[in-house]
């Protein structure tokens, strides 16, 4: 007699209703994001040699022209991406800040809906793959965040955090003076940063709704997501680190830690 995995009492976000009642932790390293990216990039590089293979009779047949023109652009464009990737993994592994160019919100969305792909032909989570990016794009953007007002920076916490971090969330707003808003999900975020138009974001949620946000506010707004944890499974008492926050919040506002973790941390 088979069993039947039962969902706890909850009310769950749009980006869980797949959920099958079980807890699964999706922390991942960020050698994941940076070897699927390569892969993806080989892959990319792979079908583009194929594509020019296949269409070089046509190309012969307009004249010499243009078969170099589409060669040297193909070249161009997978050195540029080779050069990137090396260039990433380098700054990643000595924890330094972004080269300008590094982080460019365009590329950074279309490398991650890439990668997301690849990610799913091999069995691997989009869940676990966005949860590594945000690693290696939270590593690069808190090495030298913008510095904002405190009136500028918005932190979005999700409805279901612990009672406990709601209240240590609420004392570094009231410390430092940030913006803050819980919300229950895309559409409030999006009204909150609506009305507030901030110059930075600081966002807790689970990687799905991560995954949304970012690619829909991170061209315009920088964006640092910290995926959070869920030991009861999600939309229920989870948690994320507030010393990551606070950290984060300092750097961000280039003022000093005021809590005693903050000092003992300061990251």
């Amino acid at each position: 007699m088979s069993t039947v995995s039962k969902k706890p009492d909850r009310k769950l976000g749009d980006e869980w209703l797949d959920w099958d009642g079980r807890s699964e932790s999706t922390d991942t390293s960020k050698k994941v994001f940076l070897g699927m990216a390569a892969l993806s990039i080989l892959m990319l590089a792979a079908a583009s040699a194929l594509a020019y293979w296949l269409i070089l009779p046509r190309l012969n047949s307009l004249g010499r022209f243009w078969t170099d023109a589409v060669a040297i652009m193909l070249i161009t464009v997978t050195a540029a991406l080779i050069a990137w990737i090396v260039t990433l993994t380098i700054v990643v592994a000595l924890n330094r800040p972004a080269p300008k160019g590094i982080l460019m919100p365009s590329l950074m969305n279309r490398m991650l809906s890439l990668v997301s792909s690849t990610g799913r032909m091999l069995g691997i989570s989009t869940d676990r793959i966005t949860n590594s990016f945000l690693k290696v794009h939270n590593l690069l953007l808190r090495a030298k965040p913008p510095v904002v007002e405190p009136k500028r920076l918005l932190v979005l916490a999700p409805r279901c955090l612990t009672r406990e971090n709601n209240k240590t969330l609420r004392q570094l707003r009231d410390q430092y003076g940030f913006q803050m808003a819980v919300v229950g999900g895309g559409t409030e975020a999006r009204q909150h940063i609506r009305q507030t138009r901030p110059q930075m974001i600081i966002a807790m949620a689970c990687e799905r709704d991560l995954l949304s946000g970012f690619k829909e506010v991170n061209p315009s707004i920088p964006v640092i997501g910290f995926p959070n944890e869920r030991p009861e499974g999600p939309c229920k008492n989870t948690c994320v680190d507030m010393r990551q926050i606070e950290q984060t919040v300092v750097k961000c506002l280039h003022t000093t830690p005021e809590s005693s973790y903050g000092k003992d941390n300061p990251g």
